[in-house]
């Protein structure tokens, strides 16, 4: 095994900036894009640009992402916005000016939960599991027929 290989097998954490430089220039191994990454890529879009400017930048630039990855089927449009909307909710009402995502989350753990904390809680099964959820933007408890 190569070292570069060696570096690969061993995911070394990556600081916020190095995460968020790796996701924008598309070089974030994908290995490494876990949902708390997914999440903190999108808290760092909010800090900066604000809601809704850094919600549609972050979006665009995770459809690229998974695009340019081979990941394009596993985009889901509800899924991302509704995280977006969870974070932009805690950044704007609970958050300090200028919290760090680590802090926040520490906080709110439950948005960590994919299959019982926030989302669950907004959205069934069922609900998200619709073709139409991947490509649209469903509201909570929308079924399309």
């Amino acid at each position: 095994m190569s070292a570069s290989e060696a570096r690969r097998s061993v995911m070394v954490p990556l600081s916020a900036g190095e995460l968020l430089n790796a996701f924008e220039d598309g070089s974030l191994d994908p290995a490494q894009f876990s949902h708390r990454n997914h999440l903190a890529v999108a808290w760092a879009y909010l800090q900066r640009d604000g809601f809704p400017e850094g919600a549609v930048k972050f979006r665009d630039r995770l459809r690229a992402y998974v695009t340019k990855v081979g990941a394009a089927a596993k985009y889901h449009e509800t899924i991302t916005w509704a995280y977006l909307f969870l974070l932009n909710e805690e950044r704007s009402l609970r958050s300090p000016p200028g919290e760090s995502f680590d802090s926040m989350i520490g906080r709110r753990p439950d948005l960590l939960d994919h299959r019982n904390g926030a989302i669950a809680r907004c959205y069934s099964k069922e609900q998200l599991d619709q073709a139409d959820a991947r490509r649209v933007f469903l509201l909570p408890g929308s079924l399309t027929r």
